[in-house]
């Protein structure tokens, strides 16, 4: 099975492309989606089968993450390379992207989105966090699990030596790495990012 969980464990066999194998008496139960998990040195990533679950559940129910047939980039050199398996622990996680499911709509409620940028390690990401109205959106996270929705969000890092951007659609953002966290603008989103430019403006973390 590609998905799978046990005492605390996430297992997931990600394949390295969206290609499969033509197989005439198989019928796939749910689609494949990119997914990728950004640790401190590298980023882990492949395509899954995910069906109605939440990656945000997911993650939050799990502590630790069980990959097989992985792509691993290292951050340092640049370099990717394909591993059997790897185990992933959620505390050393930044962030997890992962396109598909957004789950029930049924439990689905009412909330106010708000542009935040946060910085974590090699990474700085942004995009809109959800909390209830009138709630104030930094302190919100105080009382939340660790690992937080961004919608619209986009990632930025640096992977041997060289800048790079990728936009995520959702990305799930360990909120316990966050070295600060900045409610910005919904230009600042659009337009981009300067961290010296938000930590001159005073951030939260």
């Amino acid at each position: 099975m590609p998905l799978g969980s046990s005492s605390g464990r996430l297992f997931l066999i990600l394949q390295p492309t969206a290609e499969e194998v033509f197989e005439p008496d198989s019928v796939a139960d749910a689609p494949l989606v990119r997914f990728i998990a950004y640790g401190l040195h590298e980023r882990v990533f492949g395509w899954v089968r995910l069906r109605a679950d939440r990656l945000t559940d997911l993650v939050n129910l799990h502590e630790e993450l069980h990959l097989a047939e992985v792509e691993i980039e290292s951050l340092e050199d640049g370099v990717t390379k394909s591993v059997d398996e790897v185990l992933i622990h959620r505390r050393d996680l930044v962030a997890v992207h992962a396109t598909g499911p957004r789950g029930d709509l049924s439990l689905h409620h009412r909330t106010r989105t708000h542009p935040v940028a946060i910085q974590s390690g090699n990474y700085l990401i942004a995009g809109h966090l959800h909390t209830d109205p009138g709630a104030d959106p930094i302190a919100s996270l105080a009382g939340r699990p660790a690992m937080v929705p961004l919608t619209d969000a986009w990632i930025e890092f640096w992977s041997g030596g060289v800048r790079k951007y990728q936009s995520t659609g959702t990305i799930v953002v360990n909120r316990h790495y966050a070295d600060w966290i900045q409610v910005v603008t919904d230009e600042d989103l659009v337009e981009g990012i300067s961290p010296h430019r938000l930590r001159a403006r005073g951030s939260t973390r």
